[in-house]
């Protein structure tokens, strides 16, 4: 019995090419699908990673100090009273402490976080110095002076408006007091939360010296 054996044409060259392009082409869509998949993978890993890490709507990332607490914890480093105001719960503190620094024997210092993304800080300089003031005005001379406190027993502070000029610094606005054996400096990047300060510290002075 005779075999039939079947023989195929031999491939063009032309069609040889256009099957290996084909599968070239092919190989190339799943090589990009795959590589688009792993990225869109790995975006939505990093944002569950910010997610866990970062987003926390119940933990206040600025560690808040009990200011008051410190004042009392610092007070035998202290030469006299330090000024401590009392301020409603919209205001934190993020800094309180006792520093030497040049011009002042010792400075108590206190930085606030209040309304409207205010900062304020309060320095008491005990045995202060003209120069230890103009560090803190940004060696500004004054504008003015100002009433705070609640009459009778008002308090005048020395101004020193700085918004023209550094509208959004931590010097912008800033009112100094002569008071005793030490210099209270109040200072900040908003006008009405620095006035606030020091209307509270004006009250306290006040009632000192009314003891």
């Amino acid at each position: 019995m005779a075999r039939t054996i079947l023989t195929s044409e031999p491939e063009h060259p032309e069609d040889r090419a256009a099957r290996v392009a084909k599968a070239r082409a092919e190989r190339r869509e799943r090589q990009n699908m795959r590589n688009l998949v792993w990225s869109v993978l790995a975006s939505l890993g990093v944002v569950a990673l910010l997610v866990i890490v970062v987003v926390r709507p119940d933990t206040n990332l600025v560690e808040e100090i009990d200011w008051q607490e410190v004042a009392e914890q610092s007070s035998s480093q202290l030469p006299g009273e330090p000024v401590v105001p009392m301020l409603s719960d919209l205001w934190s503190a993020n800094r309180a402490e006792v520093t030497k620094e040049p011009g002042a024997d010792v400075t108590w210092s206190i930085g606030l976080l209040g309304p409207e993304d205010s900062y304020v800080f309060v320095d008491q300089g005990f045995g202060a110095n003209d120069a230890w003031v103009a560090l803190r005005v940004e060696q500004s001379a004054s504008t003015g002076t100002v009433l705070l406190g609640w009459a009778p027993n008002q308090v005048e502070w020395s101004e020193y408006d700085r918004r023209e000029v550094d509208p959004t610094g931590n010097n912008a606005y800033v009112l100094v007091l002569d008071y005793d054996d030490s210099i209270v400096v109040v200072g900040g990047t908003n006008a009405k939360g620095v006035s606030e300060v020091a209307n509270e510290v004006s009250w306290r002075l006040a009632e000192s010296n009314l003891r």
